[in-house]
């Protein structure tokens, strides 16, 4: 009768053991898949803040969220919460505007932007770099987003 009782607590530790292992794992990789797109909500969230705070800017344009430090946009003097217009006098709408635009140029040229800060309208001269990874592909370095779209970056 002793006999039949250690086996079942032997049974049960080994049970409770192995749920116990089993949890841990799940827990890691769930927490890894969880963790994997932290950047993207991140990023989405950073964009809604800004949208929000400069809600009173024209629905056309693409709105900068973020910037490379080291990029062309930020040495040109591009801040965070700027409204892409134009370039080269061409009117941006929208992140598709802003992609074609952009891709007219090659690294190195110069382009004229033309962008809505709260001081008013502002002309900037930005020297496009080379895109990572593709060096003849224009580089701007800014993120960005339009009204309702997920934030991307060029």
């Amino acid at each position: 009768m002793r006999q039949e009782r250690r086996w079942w607590l032997v049974g049960g530790l080994v049970a409770s053991g192995m749920l116990c292992l089993w949890c841990g794992a799940f827990a890691g990789v769930g927490g890894w898949i969880a963790g994997r797109d932290m950047g993207r909500r991140e990023a989405r969230i950073e964009a809604q803040a800004t949208t929000v705070a400069h809600a009173a800017l024209p629905e056309l344009g693409v709105l900068v969220t973020r910037l490379d430090r080291s990029g062309p946009a930020m040495r040109a003097g591009i801040e965070r919460g700027d409204l892409i217009v134009a370039i080269d006098s061409i009117p941006v709408q929208d992140a598709r505007d802003l992609r074609t635009q952009l891709l007219r140029h090659q690294a190195g040229d110069r382009v004229r932007m033309t962008v809505l800060r709260e001081r008013g309208e502002l002309n900037l001269s930005v020297e496009l770099g080379a895109f990572p990874g593709n060096p003849a592909a224009p580089y701007l370095g800014v993120y960005y987003t339009a009204r309702g779209e997920e934030p991307a970056d060029l």
